[in-house]
């Protein structure tokens, strides 16, 4: 020890150690859940080779356009979703609840580049029928491109080779228990963010409101700053080469 270093019995409030935490950078974080049966170097891989694994699907000299989309489906319901709100320090908070379990989907699919573009779905059940209505629907928007489309192994997904297929479709599944590589998850949570805290007497009241902010979300502008910046450059990667 120095002269200059000096020893301090001094103890700390619960409310100092949290400002000398702040003080060095510190912030108090709700943990993101992550599966146990996460694979954490099949998600890196996944990053690294996203465009390699395009080039597999479509060929080295696809025929025709290729547009690249990452998909994903959100519920909502009757069920009042509760959210963290601004408030003085020592007033209690409240919002509205009613007990009510009635739900829909909301599909989603958003282009990773080019005119980021978005196609929408809602239905009020979630299957295999009802994702191959939502690939004819991305198919159909422009007959004439490849659409390789970017999603997650969930069981109501079509597989490749499901003669449901669009034959203009390509699927490309995320490795397992990897929602973080998915653009797409963060348009529902963006879409059902002003929906919450509050009461809607209806599905249809409810699908109104989502209606009308999933389309504010849906411009091209909003679709792009959604996307994540190595899947942009992956994709790139492969207009390029």
């Amino acid at each position: 020890m120095t002269k200059n270093q000096k020893r301090t019995r001094k103890t700390l409030t619960e409310s100092g150690v949290r400002q000398m935490i702040r003080r060095l950078g510190g912030k108090l974080k709700v943990p993101r859940k992550s599966h146990v049966k996460k694979d954490a170097k099949a998600a890196e891989a996944f990053r690294i080779e996203l465009s390699d694994k395009i080039a597999n699907v479509v060929g080295e000299n696809p025929q025709k356009p290729v547009r690249i989309w990452v998909l994903d489906e959100h519920r909502y319901g009757l069920l009042p979703v509760i959210r963290r709100v601004w408030a003085r320090r020592g007033v209690r908070v409240h919002a509205p609840y009613k007990t009510n379990y009635k739900w829909g989907y909301l599909h989603e699919a958003l282009e990773v580049d080019g005119r980021h573009s978005a196609e929408l779905l809602f239905t009020p059940m979630i299957n295999q029928d009802v994702h191959a209505v939502f690939l004819k629907q991305i198919s159909e928007s422009d007959p004439q491109s490849i659409h390789v489309v970017i999603m997650d192994q969930a069981g109501f997904h079509m597989k490749s080779g499901d003669e449901r297929m669009p034959s203009n479709v390509e699927i490309l599944p995320l490795p397992p228990y990897c929602p973080e590589l998915n653009p797409a998850e963060w348009f529902g949570r963006v879409v059902k963010a002003p929906t919450a805290n509050r009461i809607y007497e209806s599905l249809e009241q409810l699908e109104d409101h989502l209606i009308a902010v999933a389309k504010q979300w849906s411009s091209p502008d909003k679709v792009a700053s959604l996307i994540h910046k190595w899947m942009r450059d992956q994709v790139n990667a492969i207009a390029t080469t």
